[in-house]
């Protein structure tokens, strides 16, 4: 098995070429996605913005409250998902191809249906231990009979993702989506001024773009629903027994991430519902550098982790990881510096509860430190290990959560948020380095964080000289030249100039055209 022998020499040009080709594969799919992504946020944010701003911070919590909680029962579903981006890729036969796509979906939707009925018929019960009335159930039982159109889409999104479609993937998850869904909250908000019109036209349009994106990889990719052929017995017990541990694992790491929602529920307010929804849309800004990167990491990963490519997959890990590094902390001290300023944009309620943004931010960013440390847990086959992982951590997460939301409300709810998220990735890493051989640091990881000095003392001379969207934009900007500085003069490896100037040649021919 691929990762179960020591390493053996390999030869360095071919670990060069390997790795060469790994790292053209990866900026082939950040390229694109990079700007898709921030693209996606920006859209997110304008979404969030105009619900906040046009109805009470509590009825858009309850908004955020009753989707979190259908995202939650998603999330689990899609555990199903991951043996797409793990076996299409390393499928060489169309037949086959077409069966575990087909066999995926139909066990993605199975569960998802199943699901969604479940909430459907909790909902009452769920409404009266979060004290909400009929208003919160109408939104939940909206988001119920929706789940299987949000899994939907993020299923066909793993197709794309798996045959490495970059542009399709982030016409569909980056710019169809969040275009469509911006359209419904206008409308639902100036138009209809009813939050459950909003949250019904945001699971028609998941389904809708879905299926234009199945649509698509049957045309371009010939892909045809199959199921009986001699092998698709065995194909679809592999792909059960592939993901069904990393099934049950997704209910940890889900609980880990969308199991303060629950506790919103039962210990606070709909306006704490809203405020802990943006603080952790606002946090994910600094998760940009990873999302993008991680666009074609799974795949790639696989097929070198598959031919036994150890040493290439080992740089490649480092490499990405440092470029994560030094992109998520060029985002995360401006964000915290202008937190108020940020925060106004959804209103004055939630600049009230600016001080506990920086909370978000650092869950965020540790999180994203170490870079792809749990795909590649799922891709070198150790997604059992994974799921011991998560299911220690959320443990863990029961224990410390519920007395501090208890005692000390929101802030105690964002602290267990950041002690769960940095103690996830740190043991993350800790065991892939334990089982593959594999850790992301290396002393070039301390640059970023030494240059990240002169980007906080810019930005915060600039916001004592400067106020509102104007000291944002100029301290930002003299931030981020500051902090480019600081890393030239401590300077780069060859391989993270190699990426990168990769990248920079794949804008240029995508700004050329």
């Amino acid at each position: 098995m691929p990762g179960d022998s020591p390493d053996v020499p390999e030869d360095e040009d071919a670990v060069e070429r390997r790795l060469e080709d790994a790292l053209e594969r990866v900026a082939h799919g950040a390229a694109v996605s990079v700007p898709a992504i921030v693209l996606e946020r920006a859209l997110n944010l304008a979404f969030t913005a105009v619900l906040t701003n046009s109805f009470a911070a509590s009825t858009y919590g309850l908004f955020a409250l009753a989707r979190r909680l259908q995202r939650y029962l998603g999330q689990v579903t899609l555990g199903f998902r991951s043996g797409l981006s793990r076996y299409l890729p390393t499928t060489d036969d169309d037949t086959d191809r077409d069966v575990i796509a087909t066999f995926a979906s139909l066990l993605l939707l199975s569960v998802a249906t199943l699901f969604g009925g479940v909430l459907y018929l909790a909902t009452p019960a769920i409404a009266d231990v979060a004290n909400e009335g009929p208003f919160f159930e109408r939104l939940l039982r909206t988001f119920a009979v929706g789940l299987p159109a949000s899994v939907w889409l993020f299923t066909v999104s793993e197709m794309l993702r798996a045959f490495e479609e970059v542009g399709p993937l982030n016409l569909v998850l980056r710019i169809g989506f969040p275009v469509t869904q911006l359209a419904v909250g206008i409308a639902g908000a100036f138009v209809f001024r009813d939050m459950v019109v909003v949250a019904a036209g945001v699971w028609v349009a998941m389904g809708m773009v879905g299926v234009a994106a199945l649509w698509w990889l049957g045309r371009e990719r010939g892909l045809r629903p199959r199921l009986r052929t001699p092998e698709s017995a065995t194909l679809c017990r592999r792909y059960v027994g592939f993901t069904t541990p990393l099934f049950f694992g997704g209910i940890a790491i889900t609980t880990q991430r969308l199991g303060f929602y629950p506790l919103i529920a039962v210990y606070l307010s709909g306006t704490a519902s809203g405020v802990f929804a943006v603080g952790v849309l606002v946090g994910t800004l600094v998760r940009l550098p990873l999302l993008g990167i991680n666009q074609f990491i799974p795949p790639v990963a696989a097929a070198l982790y598959e031919k036994g490519h150890e040493t290439a997959l080992r740089r490649l890990y480092h490499v990405t990881s440092r470029l994560v590094l030094v992109g998520s902390t060029g985002l995360a001290v401006p964000t915290i510096v202008y937190r108020q300023s940020i925060m106004a944009v959804f209103g004055p309620t939630f600049v009230t509860y600016a001080y506990l943004l920086p909370g978000f931010i650092l869950a965020q960013f540790f999180a994203s430190a170490a870079g792809s440390v749990g795909i590649l847990l799922t891709m070198t086959d150790n997604q059992r290990a994974l799921l011991v992982v998560n299911t220690a951590i959320t443990v863990v997460l029961a224990i410390v959560a519920i007395p501090l939301t208890a005692t000390y409300g929101l802030a105690g709810l964002v602290a267990s948020y950041l002690l769960m998220l940095t103690l996830n990735n740190g043991l993350e890493v800790a065991v892939l380095y334990y089982l593959e051989g594999l850790q992301p640091l290396t002393w070039a990881h301390a640059k970023p964080l030494v240059a990240a000095i002169p980007l906080a003392v810019v930005a915060l001379a600039v916001r004592a000289v400067l106020t509102g969207p104007l000291a944002v934009v100029v301290g930002t900007g003299f931030g981020i030249a500051a902090y480019a500085a600081a890393i030239r003069v401590l300077g780069t490896a060859p391989v993270e100039r190699r990426l990168v100037a990769t990248l920079v040649s794949r804008y240029r021919t995508v700004v050329g055209r």
